[in-house]
């Protein structure tokens, strides 16, 4: 708390009347003209923004309301500093979307033209993906929950109403570290598998029937209860796992799906400043949380090129998040929409982080001529920042040379497992080049280098403890082996020479595994701590 409130104060007096008086001005000098809410029916793409209200404690601390909403636009009023220090003024930073939504404005308002007109996609065999995006606090998860429930109720109508006979199935699971656990069975760690169609599975995730709608509820309600939760710098109860809920629909009797809902609330974003901020699991999460959502951009960047007839790479490798949601960015079914909901707070000390949400969510789509960056004639600087959650996690001098082993191992030797593909290299290097060409930026090679190591700390993780586990197996087995030995031995007596020399043998070779199997466990610990070293 008290180093919230250091950040708070460090920057801005936000409880000083002429920064109130500032914005009230500016907010009546907007001439914008308001229009009517699109529906997402027709776009492959789909970004809209929820701006929630100030709420009680914000205005108990001075806080100012520094967002006004016109749809489509949204305009953040930056209180700053001139160069004198003394002279207050204040910074439009303005920003286009296919819709926006005010603090007055209802989840059922959203609903209704963000997921809504897509159900009878999904009745026709389709996939629609909805993302949460937003700072912690700026009522993501609110937002999600809600369109979870409206999106069962529009689901379970529409099914009574089709022609064919539908079942409903719920599977809910989050990432969190880049590991995958399953909500719905006590957090079973799980693994992403490839089938031979080349289809992204993930292996051993329960999926759950879900007769009427209010056992669906109860279903959701149970998985968002267990979501990992943790208290960051930026907030006492902060999401830090991506929850993705799977709503599908399979034809009675039929084990294929035939139409999906994708629901994701993602984990709640922090600037790189405070992911330094707290200590090592916290920042390793930071770190993972911010390279997903470096990835999830490019990803739909690439996806919106590919609806212009562009073969466009898509980095899907690079986190576990588009991973496992490979199908929602490559498939070539064009039944797949993608919508993005960026939700972001009202207070003045939050200023930063709602640009930086709305940077990252003006970036997904290429700009047409109607959604230049403008108030009226009046560029937008804000154009020469560039996303604070993406770049510079940590300085150069956190991070060292690292060998990489080319031959990084599998956690059962199975080649259906895809966890450590070679491409993952490859689409780091696209990663590089687009972030550079399309936002004038460069992703560092300690940046890069970092994540990798970060991959690899995961893996080995789950190395040595399924290798742990499968050696205590093995030493049981052996040490069976050796009181058959030892039973053997003491029955011949003095008549042992030849059995003597059968009996060392087969010990020596019981040894030389031992020594075989620890010797590989101890590589790994090695491996790990140096990892965490460099790291």
């Amino acid at each position: 708390k008290q180093k919230r409130e250091d950040r708070k104060n460090k920057d801005f007096n936000y409880k000083a009347d002429d920064y109130i008086n500032l914005i009230k001005k500016k907010k009546q000098s907007i001439f914008l003209e308001k229009e009517e809410h699109a529906s997402s029916a027709n776009s492959k793409i789909f970004v809209c923004v929820r701006k929630r209200p100030i709420n009680k404690k914000e205005v108990n601390n001075g806080e100012i309301d520094c967002v006004s909403v016109v749809n489509p636009r949204i305009l953040v009023h930056e209180c700053k500093i001139k160069i004198d220090g003394i002279t207050k003024f204040i910074e439009d930073q303005d920003f286009l979307f296919d819709n926006c939504f005010n603090e007055k404005q209802e989840t059922s308002d959203l609903y209704k033209y963000s997921v809504y007109p897509n159900i009878p996609l999904i009745l026709k065999g389709g996939t629609v993906t909805c993302f949460a995006y937003g700072q912690t606090g700026s009522g993501k998860t609110f937002t999600m929950k809600g369109i979870q429930n409206f999106a069962i109720e529009s689901l379970f109508d529409s099914v009574k109403a089709n022609e064919k006979n539908f079942e409903m199935y719920v599977s809910f699971f989050e990432i969190y570290g880049g590991r995958l656990f399953d909500l719905l069975n006590n957090k079973k760690k799980l693994q992403v598998l490839e089938d031979k169609n080349q289809k992204v599975q993930v292996f051993g995730l329960e999926e759950r029937v879900a007769p009427t709608p209010e056992d669906m509820y109860n279903i959701i309600d149970l998985a968002n209860s267990v979501r990992t939760t943790h208290n960051t710098v930026t907030n006492e109860c902060s999401s830090r796992s991506h929850a993705i809920c799977n709503i599908v629909l399979k034809e009675y009797g039929k084990d294929e799906e035939f139409g999906k809902l994708i629901l994701v609330d993602l984990a709640g974003s922090e600037r790189a400043q405070e992911t330094q901020s707290n200590d090592r699991q916290r920042r390793v999460e930071g770190a993972e949380i911010n390279k997903s959502l470096l990835s999830l951009k490019e990803c739909i960047r690439a996806l919106d090129a590919r609806k212009s007839g562009i073969d466009q790479h898509v980095p899907f490798r690079t986190s576990k998040l588009t991973l496992v949601l490979r199908d929602s960015f490559v498939s070539k079914n064009e039944n797949s929409k993608i919508i993005m909901i960026a939700c972001v707070a009202p207070n003045m000390s939050s200023c930063n982080h709602s640009i930086n949400t709305l940077r990252y969510s003006d970036r997904l789509k290429e700009k047409t001529s109607k959604s230049q960056n403008q108030v009226g004639n009046k560029p937008n600087k804000n154009l020469k920042g560039i996303d604070d959650i993406n770049y510079k996690i940590f300085t150069d001098d956190n991070i060292k040379e690292m060998e990489f082993d080319d031959k990084m191992m599998n956690l059962n030797d199975d080649k259906f497992l895809i966890e450590n593909t070679n491409d993952s290299g490859a689409d780091w290097e696209y990663l590089k080049k687009t972030v550079h060409s399309k936002d004038g930026k460069m992703l560092s090679d300690e940046f890069i280098r970092y994540h990798q190591i970060n991959d690899r700390l995961v893996e080995i993780e789950d190395i040595i403890i399924n290798l742990h586990m499968s050696i205590i197996k093995e030493d049981a087995r052996l040490l069976t082996e050796e009181g058959d030995l030892i039973t053997n031995i003491k029955g011949i007596g003095e008549e042992a020479n030849f059995e003597m020399e059968t009996y060392a043998n087969r010990l020596e070779k019981i040894i030389e595994k031992k020594i075989s199997i620890y010797s590989e466990l101890k590589e790994r610990i090695d491996e790990y701590k140096k990892l965490i070293k460099e790291e």
